[in-house]
């Protein structure tokens, strides 16, 4: 079967489903298509910051399990201390009820959904199922995770970036279920490139760690330690699922053609965070945007959303990857800054709430900012140097 449409969007995540959502709202004939079948998991926290929750034209409330307002913190599987927020920081949801929720609801706007649609192939504008049907589109959004067919497809390069390792943890079987109503933990100092986590659900909490690609033999049994730190039994984790987080490097390709990539297909994780469902929705915004100038002919390809992600996300990455060289360089100063100052506290929940970014945080550094500048870079190309010397031993 052949059929043409305005947009082909590959990939029903937070980014494909808001893409195809913008488009069919705004009178696109829009084809969303997924390789699973739907509801289905993915490998992920399944928290929703506030932040990402504002972008949103409407409410995540069916979906949200747990309603977070503070953040336990631990500091290398020892002492810990936690702070409480007057206001929202975050929901927790599955990603099987948040995705097929936000793909119902690209649907109402009359976008087609179609699930089990694997692609083989993609050729100029012509996208190819596994079942032999081509869909030809004006424009496609790739937003087909990390190292996706797509970006296959096309010819581009892997992704790099960190590896993670998630198991689930019975609220009511676990004798530390009742600790997580409305906070999250994280766990700080030893994982090298990364953290530690404990998301609550309704039934379950998701305990996790992650860090640099080196550390991926090792990550079963760190997170077995760290469970138990937590008072879960760490043997008895369900659901182990490891993963891939793609991290952008600032030149990857955002654009080929009418080829967009969207949210982890873009590698457009928060590199400190490794939040990715914000900048999925956000750029899957962007994606439609430039998208539905090029059906008006006001734009000959997507080069439009590699200007925007650019200019609005990519700073936010760049200052993102200077805070995350300078932690893991040294983690204990911004750790006692986290435990002892309402001040720098303060500031971390408002860029969680979006009420303030990153570069308007390193703006407020002053003069300092020409030395926080200098250490990360210094902080930036020693984490280089070891992910390459970890690469080949």
């Amino acid at each position: 079967m052949a059929r043409s449409w305005d947009a082909v969007v590959v990939g029903a995540g937070p980014g494909g489903s808001t893409a195809a959502y913008d488009l069919a709202a705004a009178g696109a004939d829009v084809l969303l298509i997924d390789r699973a079948s739907f509801p289905r998991d993915k490998p992920c926290g399944g928290g929703v910051l506030v932040s990402a929750l504002k972008l949103l034209p409407y409410d995540l409330d069916p979906v949200t399990e747990r309603t977070i307002t503070s953040f336990r913190v631990r500091y290398k599987r020892t002492w810990e201390f936690e702070h409480r927020y007057h206001e929202t920081l975050a929901i927790m949801t599955q990603r099987s009820r948040l995705d097929a929720y936000m793909a119902e609801r690209a649907v109402d706007m009359g976008a087609e959904f179609r699930d089990a649609s694997a692609v083989r192939s993609i050729d100029d504008a012509t996208v190819t199922l596994a079942n032999g049907d081509t869909h030809e589109a004006q424009a496609i959004m790739a937003a087909d995770g990390a190292n996706g067919v797509v970006r296959q497809a096309l010819g581009l390069p892997r992704l790099r970036g960190a590896v993670a390792l998630e198991g689930n943890a019975g609220r009511e079987e676990q004798p530390a279920g009742a600790r997580w109503d409305d906070a999250v933990g994280l766990e700080l100092g030893s994982m090298p490139g990364g953290y530690g986590w404990v998301f609550p659900k309704g039934d379950h909490c998701n305990v996790g760690l992650g860090g640099f690609p080196a550390a991926g033999p090792t990550l079963r049994g760190e997170l077995s330690r760290y469970a138990s730190t937590e008072s879960f039994d760490g043997g008895s984790l369900t659901q182990l699922r490891g993963h891939h987080l793609p991290l952008r490097d600032p030149d990857s390709a955002l654009v080929r053609d009418r080829v967009a990539f969207v949210g982890d297909a873009a590698g457009l994780i928060d590199p400190l965070s490794g939040e990715g469902i914000g900048n999925a929705i956000r750029s899957g915004q962007l994606a439609a945007e430039a998208a539905l100038e090029l059906l008006a002919g006001e734009a000959s390809d997507m080069s439009a959303y590699r200007d925007r992600v650019e200019e609005e996300i990519e700073p936010e990455l760049r200052v993102a990857r200077q805070l995350q060289a300078l932690f893991h360089q040294c983690p204990w100063p911004y750790v006692q800054l986290l435990r002892h100052s309402d001040r720098f506290w303060t500031a971390f929940c408002r860029i969680v709430r979006g009420e303030s970014t990153y570069t308007q945080f390193q703006s407020r550094l002053g003069p300092a900012k020409v030395f926080v500048d200098a250490a990360a870079a210094v902080a930036e190309r020693r984490a280089r140097r070891a992910a390459k010397w970890q690469a080949s031993a």
